[in-house]
């Protein structure tokens, strides 16, 4: 079985159909080719076609009428899926039946789509290491840093905490057994009847009884 086969489309063998087997296929006039079409204007040994690395190759044999493919005269073309060979009045078309490596693919708009998603990938990590590169051997100045700062928008100073604000010093963490200074200590009410409390008699203000004899 061939790699590609060729229908005749008009022509005495009209609707026919060959594979031809080997490498090599000649095509003419003559008994002595693989193809025999005796149309008018097909010389005695019209053309052959050549199975390469490249594909099946096309080439002209010094016919007297040339060869066209798609409507174009060629000396030697390289064949692709659906061409129409003309010899004289005969008129074929070539089609593969196996993929051939290194034949020719039309590209889709999605394989192009995809060379470009991976061209930017690559250049967007090239140029990531190009950056980090250059920015452990430049010391970026002051002025530098304020143009690049010039791009992002000002944070407003309401809405970052206190903590956060540049020269704030963080508030000291209280120890066990210590009273925090800024926490105010509720008054002990006082017992009732207990010295000193309001509306107690003082011990020292009260009347010593004296005894005698009457």
């Amino acid at each position: 079985m061939g790699i590609y086969q060729l229908i005749i489309e008009s022509g005495q063998r009209a609707g026919q159909c060959v594979q031809p087997p080997g490498n090599a296929y000649t095509i003419g006039r003559d008994a002595g080719n693989d193809l025999r079409l005796v149309e008018d204007g097909v010389s005695g040994r019209h053309c052959e076609l050549q199975v390469t690395r490249a594909g099946v190759m096309l080439r002209d044999c010094r016919s007297t009428n040339g060869v066209f493919v798609n409507h174009q005269r060629v000396e030697e073309a390289r064949l692709h899926r659906g061409d129409v060979i003309e010899l004289g009045g005969a008129r074929l078309r070539f089609e593969y039946l196996i993929a051939v490596p290194g034949v020719h693919r039309r590209r889709t708009p999605l394989f192009w789509a995809s060379v470009l998603l991976v061209g930017m990938t690559f250049a967007l990590e090239f140029g990531a290491m190009g950056i980090a590169v250059w920015t452990r051997h430049h010391r970026i100045t002051p002025e530098e840093s304020a143009r690049i700062l010039k791009f992002f928008p000002p944070v407003p100073t309401d809405a970052v905490p206190d903590a956060l604000m540049p020269g704030a010093k963080p508030a000291p963490a209280a120890t066990a057994g210590s009273a925090n200074p800024a926490t105010p200590v509720p008054a002990t009410p006082a017992t009732p009847g207990a010295p000193g409390a309001p509306g107690t008699p003082d011990a020292a203000a009260a009347p010593v009884p004296i005894s005698g004899n009457r």
